[in-house]
């Protein structure tokens, strides 16, 4: 058998290997940013109703959304804080609800969550009303902040006579310690008092981490209470006091006045008291053990400076269908932003003759309407994944954009790589048209990033970046090609060793000295000459991959023409001629290039009809 025909066989091989594999891992849905281990309670569609309403203890979720860089980095403080705060789960439960999911959505929509993270606290016997989307928390940056913010939202709740189910958290108010052992059971011993300046929140705290203990009760005061912190012992704020039933106060010193340090101090003057002490009330995550994970195939991984067909329609159909789709009025400058960018997916995205029309009917319903439903995009979208209507070519799953975990990548990866696309798409179909807007892909690009990305901290870095780098300055389409080039490098330089980045795909700039020698002149500086060549190439519309599309059907209906025995190469060559008239007002006659979300058994079989076309013909 003669080399070239072994190689072939081996190379068709591989791609589908490369394919059954993705297919079976890739997943568009991840798996979220938390497990079992990490003391986050995993609320979901179907449980988050039965969980949170009209529960006997309160509720505090984190609206999260896996693929968003700022969630990730924000997970690991929500863990700490969740496991810190793990003593106090029969009073309030720390949540956490993944909007990346699909089947989360519209929950999601539901409660306007429109940007990630969103922290909501749920009180306790929280009832569904109309505009009742629980209380909207400050968002911290540290465990710490979270444990904060949630004790003054409890002592608030109890200021304005809620969280009945909560221990005392206000403040002692007497001028004695009278009272001290008010409302406590008869097998209560002992009483902790803390005192501290008003600022200071180590009295609740240490209320809520002691109060399951049968035999203490634990309250705080103020300094500004001048008569008692008078007729107590005094020592270094906070004062720590243990009260026996006598009340008898004993001035406890502990080794550091931190929350540990005084829990330590408790602990230790109990000690052989026959007392029930609450057992680690805010043990840190530090020692869980990391989830194990399957690790993915990397058989692409050479393949990064390509573009997958795969990948394009999986960042437009999440677009529209969860991130458009969760807004649940658009008008005004958003309504604007949306019609920009649905004119330029219409007319540019890389579509066959069912998709083209699709987007161009919602992009008509937004041109006529003052004010657009979000989830009757999501629903249109939806409807069209619907294998009957012919309308996308691929699964629901990243390819090229598949990151080494799942809340790698993904969703992130495929908008960076569509907005490429479009940018030398705009600009190759329109070369000889001068009237074009020059900016039409970007604004369309900051306008979606501005009103619909998820990621709120991202949005903020891109709007900040568009008027840093000018962006209204943009004068011609190669400039519009060149100047998201380069913004895509300063965000991968500024997220170069991030927490988010994905340690299998560093972020680095591109495009690498080994995929573009002449990018780089001699002094290691960009030619931008030779850049703008090479990002014309890769994201040309001739130059996309369809591993995984299902070309039987993409490009069905070209005079003739069949497309399962076809070198990835010919269906490129055919797509050259079809994406000019998709990109035009007019279609070809007899054009049926539109495509489905077939089953994923269907791309061995058509692989193997390639494999018996590469042996029959090279034979």
């Amino acid at each position: 058998m003669p080399t070239s025909r072994i190689f072939s066989i081996q190379h068709v091989l591989f791609i589908a290997a490369v394919y059954i594999e993705l297919v079976n891992n890739a997943s568009v849905d991840s798996q979220g940013l938390y497990n079992q281990k990490d003391n986050v309670e995993i609320l979901t569609a179907t449980n988050f109703k039965q969980s949170v309403t009209n529960s006997n203890r309160a509720w505090l979720v984190e609206f999260y959304n896996s693929w968003c860089g700022f969630c990730q980095r924000f997970a690991p403080s929500w863990k700490d804080f969740a496991s810190d705060v793990k003593g106090w789960s029969d009073l309030v439960a720390v949540a956490a609800l993944d909007c990346a999911s699909e089947a989360n959505h519209g929950l999601c929509r539901d409660y306007e969550i429109m940007s990630y993270p969103n922290l909501r606290y749920f009180r306790e016997g929280f009832q569904e009303e109309p505009n009742n989307y629980g209380f909207a928390m400050h968002r911290g940056v540290t465990a710490e902040d979270h444990r904060h913010d949630l004790v003054k939202v409890i002592v608030n709740e109890q200021t304005l006579g809620r969280g009945a189910h909560f221990p005392n958290m206000l403040p002692f108010t007497s001028n004695s310690l009278d009272g001290i052992f008010e409302g406590a059971a008869p097998a209560v011993q002992y009483a902790i008092l803390t005192v501290h300046e008003p600022t200071s929140l180590i009295g609740p705290e240490l209320v809520l981490d002691l109060h399951s203990s049968p035999n203490i009760t634990s309250r705080y005061a103020f300094t500004n209470n001048t008569k008692l912190a008078s007729s107590l012992p005094s020592g270094p704020l906070p004062n720590l006091f243990i009260i026996n039933r006598s009340l008898h106060p004993v001035l406890l010193v502990p080794k550091s006045y931190d929350r540990q340090g005084m829990l330590d101090a408790i602990e230790q003057n109990l000690k052989g008291k026959d007392i029930v002490f609450p057992k680690n009330p805010h043990k840190t995550n530090d020692e869980a053990e990391d989830e194990e994970k399957q690790p993915p195939s990397y058989l692409v991984q050479n393949m990064q400076d390509s573009v997958f067909q795969m990948d394009l329609e999986t960042a437009l159909r999440y677009s529209l269908k969860r991130e458009v789709g969760s807004s649940k009025e658009i008008s005004g400058e958003k309504l604007t932003a949306l019609r920009n960018y649905l004119e330029v997916l219409a007319d540019y995205f890389p579509l066959g003759l069912n998709g083209k029309k699709l987007l161009k009917q919602i992009h008509s319903m937004a041109q006529i309407s003052q004010v657009v439903q979000g989830n009757e995009i999501g629903k249109l979208i939806k409807e069209a994944e619907a294998e009957s209507r012919q309308v996308f070519s691929t699964p629901q799953k990243w390819l090229g954009c598949q990151g080494s975990s799942p809340e790698f990548r993904g969703y992130p990866c495929g908008l960076w790589k569509m907005f490429h696309y479009l940018t030398v798409n705009v600009a190759e179909v329109n070369a000889k048209n001068r009237s074009t807007n020059p900016r039409l892909a970007l604004q369309a690009m900051h306008g979606y990033v501005k009103h619909f990305f998820g990621c709120a901290d991202c949005s903020e870095h891109f709007q900040e970046m568009a008027i840093r780098r000018k962006i209204e300055a943009v004068a011609s389409l190669e400039d519009a090609v060149l100047w998201l080039w380069q913004a895509h490098n300063e965000v991968n330089k500024r997220l170069s060793g991030d927490l988010t980045e994905d340690p299998k795909f560093p972020k680095m700039e591109f495009p690498d000295k080994r995929n573009c020698q002449r990018c780089r002149n001699p002094d290691e500086s960009w030619d931008s000459g030779e850049v703008l060549k090479y990002l014309k190439r890769m994201y040309s519309s001739v130059n996309i991959h369809y591993m995984g599309a299902d070309t039987s059907i993409i490009f069905l209906g070209l005079e003739g023409h069949r497309t399962e025995g076809l070198q990835e190469e010919d269906v490129q060559l055919q797509a050259r001629s079809t994406r000019k008239g998709l990109t035009s007002e007019t279609n070809p006659d007899g054009l049926s290039s539109a495509a489905t979300a077939k089953d994923k058994a269907v791309f061995p079989f058509l692989m193997l009809s390639v494999l018996i076309s590469f042996g029959a013909g090279i034979a």
